[in-house]
């Protein structure tokens, strides 16, 4: 242990012999200093990275880490602002999102170049009020196969930094899923969705208990299956809490009500719905539709206004795809997009308007959720020891973030909160090779940091 602290004294007093910096860093270096330096003494420039390309033998996931690197060189400088465009990076170009590009004063273009053994990045600095071409610059390093490689690497699920599993509960089988709302006297309740009750918890330290349970009754036609999957949404209307509740199993999803004390069916709906979303400045409630016995939805997306509980009002649809899992991802109650796994296990973003946007051909998965329009959780679509990745959606795309290796099969994941951190609901069947009674578990994924 002393010998220990000697060490981190002598590389306290003498940094310069500590660890080197590796090539790829001194690439990036490299380039911001060389930003940096254009604008040195210039009054607050508006500057964002527009175009983004790859011929070298780094990969996509590789270019974002690079051009996050960057941009963390290149914010918080004086003499200019640093815009964070990028969307996606794919198909080795980045896409970003151009809505603000009038409002710069100058334009970054990155090209990186494979020139035999060495990885080169080219810099154009274009000026908008110029109209011209004002920086050009080009750097090359030697990037050793170690570093490629730990640019390639996925797994960045940090306890400190990123999203990582914040508790664990084994639970009974077939839950459906898991939503959370404030109770009568603020503290939060968990409710958890079975096909025949809704039970109630609270969080004791980092235990959950036992408050009430809501049992559900379901009338003809009862559909069997082989798993059950559904939803629950919570939401307050005319004053008073209300739920529905749908799933595979039925051809209606229940609305219910707290009234009295107690729990009371109003209404019964077609289809099963996701979220209370506003349109034009009245409430609708949008979802969709099982095949009834599957474990698919129906290639339709449903959209009812909501306005009294006890009323059932025309449903309109609008095309989709027929979907393994779907959500919605929202700003203030707008819808922003449509983010589903299509029957293939390809992953599809559809806009508001529910126009699909450029098809992710390399992305598939199983589960997913969206958490507003901040996060997007995808499952991989493995059955022995699955994956979560997460992605920020903030600027309308999916750009990975962090990922974890979940044991078991993923069965649903659902956007939630556990004592008060957003994040994830993720519930897994363990695999006999783990667990021989082939329990569940529901973790949470969260961010401590925010």
């Amino acid at each position: 242990m002393k010998k220990i602290r000697l060490l981190l004294l002598f590389l306290f007093l003498y940094p310069g012999i500590g660890f080197p910096q590796s090539n790829a860093e001194a690439l990036v270096q490299e380039a911001a200093d060389h930003v940096r330096a254009f604008f040195k003494n210039q009054a607050e420039a508006r500057v964002a990275i527009v175009q983004f390309e790859n011929d070298s033998e780094l990969s996509d996931l590789a270019m974002q880490k690079i051009y996050q690197l960057l941009t963390a060189r290149l914010e918080g400088d004086p003499n200019f602002k640093m815009f964070d465009l990028l969307v996606n990076f794919v198909n080795g170009r980045g896409e970003f999102n151009l809505s603000q590009a009038q409002e710069l004063d100058y334009l970054l273009y990155l090209k990186f170049i494979q020139n035999k053994n060495k990885t080169g990045l080219g810099i154009i600095l274009f000026s908008r009020w110029q109209d011209k071409l004002v920086s050009l610059k080009y750097i090359e390093k030697n990037l050793s196969q170690g570093e490629m490689d730990l640019l390639d690497v996925k797994n960045f699920a940090f306890p400190e930094l990123g999203f990582s599993k914040l508790t664990e509960f084994e639970i009974k089988k077939n839950l459906m899923d898991v939503q959370s709302v404030s109770g009568a006297d603020g503290q939060l309740e968990y409710y958890f969705y079975y096909p025949d009750e809704i039970v109630i918890y609270r969080a004791k330290g980092e235990r959950l208990e036992k408050q009430s349970a809501c049992k559900l009754n379901w009338t003809r036609p009862f559909y069997p299956v082989l798993n059950y999957q559904g939803k629950l949404l919570l939401f307050t209307a005319r004053g008073g809490l209300t739920l529905t509740a749908g799933g595979n199993f039925s051809s209606y999803a229940q609305v219910l009500t707290f009234s009295e004390n107690q729990w009371q069916e109003t209404a019964k709906i077609g289809f099963v719905p996701f979220k209370l979303l506003v349109f034009n400045g009245s409430p609708y409630l949008v979802g969709a539709r099982y095949d009834e016995g599957k474990n698919f939805f129906r290639d339709k997306i449903y959209f009812m206004p909501f306005n009294e509980p006890a009323v059932v009002s025309e449903i309109v649809e609008k095309k989709s795809f027929p979907a393994y899992a779907i959500d919605f991802s929202t700003r203030e109650g707008q819808l922003q997009g449509v983010h589903l796994i299509d029957r293939d296990y390809r992953y599809h973003l559809l806009t508001g308007d529910l126009a699909e946007k450029s098809p992710e051909a390399e992305r598939r998965g199983a589960s997913l959720a969206a958490s507003d329009d901040q996060w997007l959780a995808v499952s991989d679509y493995s059955r022995q020891t699955d994956q979560i990745f997460f992605y920020d959606i903030t600027a309308g795309g999916q750009r990975p973030v962090y990922s974890g290796k979940i044991r078991g099969e993923i069965q649903f994941i659902s956007a939630g909160v556990w004592q008060a951190v957003k994040g994830f609901w993720v519930c897994s069947r363990l695999s006999q090779a783990d667990d021989e009674y082939g329990r569940s578990v529901i973790q949470f994924w969260g961010k401590r940091n925010e």
